[in-house]
């Protein structure tokens, strides 16, 4: 017999073989949270059980609730034409604020939360002050759900129900579109955003179709996916930090600095931890991941809880604050090749060259170490931005920093490094500079590859231009020296 439930998911209605129609309520809802359970009976009272304080509060509402989330310290409650928003620490006075329409979806993060009903996305915060309402022509929200619908500081992110390989990303605090709508190849299952960071660290976890987990910045203009892993089931981020669980084939994966794909793919696997998982099962969902603790929802309802080091927690503490030197005597400790990697991966992106030398070297990473040493005898902040640049992969940024810096002799030398000869030469016959260097090096290049020259450009430019290399040198020394002096100057004038 056919069955329909009502929009928000707690009742439903159907027609029996008698003739007579059964309207059927859900009874005895569960939420945790930390040390907290609450509990939803079918009098329409809620109890919040306090596991470490063993206290416990009853709720009553006059009107049927239908929704409630817990999470952040916070319980919201909604039914059909209010929303009670509950702080923990005192859970008789809630802040009640009057709805227009019933919600169908409560999505929490640490600073505020998302109430989804037909006229568009809420963002209150938990002093119930409507901060923002997102909607755009299109929006279908009764197809939102708690994979598709993400909320973090200052971003709102949703996987758009009509084109669901397009991510579309929204301002909390204004409403509006930030950057482009971000286009995936396949459909994606499940979104969610990272907590932690601001800005340009804003980070976005994409599982689709495919089971493949990828990562993409929220506030980029490309689309650029770095992905993480394959045959995942179920992931999650972690509370308090940019660490993201996983779990795929019956193993559960912690990335402690997921953020790494971005800087250093070829460290992404040193930074990854992985535990035997198979108490789990199948379809198994993780549910929560805060401090070192997973919650996992197997296939039968039950929940699993799954312990993890504490360390990565403490190193993410030093890595917020700066303390480099705390993070170091903490990985010496550990001696965990993960928690190194980790760390040289968080010292790149923070620019703390020393640190990474130490962490890269710990880890037998010797090329790297020998890259970071060089970056580390460059005279000034321009020339150490592009090399690191180009360190993390990233060839045209290099090439933008030196250009926009006038550095025209790095910038063709940096062509020639990366065997684009063409393109060194056309920089250097439009500025007019360095063309004998730039003839000099394909030369030696040659000669060294046992080749001879078929490119029409540099035979007519050789037969144009005499090479000289002591000529050579001496005008690359010359620029090494301006680089000196104005780097000491710049020092001075500071």
């Amino acid at each position: 017999e056919p069955v329909f439930w009502c929009s928000d998911g707690t009742q439903f209605a159907c027609g029996c073989g008698n003739g007579s129609v059964a309207f059927v309520s859900l009874v005895d809802r569960m939420f945790s949270w930390h040390n907290q359970d609450v509990k939803l009976d079918e009098n329409n009272t809620i109890t919040v059980h306090d596991i470490a304080n063993e206290t416990q509060e009853e709720l009553d509402f006059r009107d049927r609730v239908t929704d409630m989330s817990l999470g952040y310290g916070s319980l919201i409650v909604t039914t059909n034409n209010q929303c009670h928003i509950y702080q923990q620490s005192n859970w008789n006075t809630p802040h009640v604020e009057d709805l227009k329409e019933p919600p169908s979806l409560i999505v929490q993060c640490p600073y505020h939360f998302a109430l989804v009903d037909v006229n568009g996305i809420q963002i209150t915060s938990y002093e119930g002050r409507v901060l923002s309402t997102i909607k755009f022509p299109g929006l279908r929200t009764e197809f939102l759900n708690h994979s598709t619908l993400s909320v973090c500081r200052d971003t709102v992110c949703l996987v758009d129900p009509s084109q669901p390989k397009q991510v579309r990303v929204f301002d909390c605090f204004t409403g509006r579109p930030v950057g482009n709508v971000i286009q995936h190849k396949l459909d994606i299952v499940k979104i969610s955003l990272n907590q932690q960071g601001a800005g340009a660290d804003r980070t976005i976890a994409i599982l689709d179709k495919n089971k493949d987990l990828c990562l993409t910045k929220a506030m980029q203009s490309g689309d650029r996916f770095e992905k993480l892993g394959a045959m995942v089931d179920s992931f999650a981020w972690n509370d308090s930090t940019d660490m993201l669980i996983a779990l795929a084939d019956e193993r559960l994966q912690v990335y402690i600095y997921p953020s790494v794909c971005f800087l250093d793919k070829d460290l992404l696997p040193k930074t990854l931890q992985t535990k035997v998982c198979t108490d789990a099962g199948k379809y198994a969902q993780i549910l929560s991941f805060y401090g070192s603790r997973c919650i996992i929802r197997k296939a039968d309802g039950a929940d699993l809880a799954m312990v993890i080091t504490p360390y990565p927690q403490l190193m993410y503490q030093h890595f917020e604050k700066g303390q480099w030197e705390q993070a170091v005597r903490l990985c010496r400790y550990v001696k965990s090749p993960e928690l190194w990697a980790s760390l040289a991966a968080m010292a790149i992106h923070s620019r703390a060259l020393s640190t990474v030398e130490i962490a890269l070297a710990a880890i037998e990473e010797v090329d790297k170490v020998q890259f970071i040493g060089h970056i580390n005898k460059l005279p000034d902040e321009t020339l150490r931005s592009a090399e690191l640049a180009l360190f993390c992969k990233r060839p045209d940024e290099a090439l933008n920093i030196l250009l926009t810096n006038k550095r025209l002799y790095r910038a063709i030398k940096l062509h020639i490094r990366l065997h684009r000869w063409t393109d060194a030469l056309e920089l250097a016959l439009k500025h007019q500079t360095h063309v004998d260097t730039v003839l000099a090096y394909r030369q030696r290049h040659l000669e060294q590859m046992k080749h001879m020259e078929t490119n029409d450009s540099f035979k007519q430019w050789a037969q144009q231009v005499e090479v000289d290399w002591d000529t050579v040198k001496k005008k690359i020394a010359m620029e090494k020296e301006a680089e000196v002096v104005a780097a000491q100057g710049g020092h001075h004038a500071s």
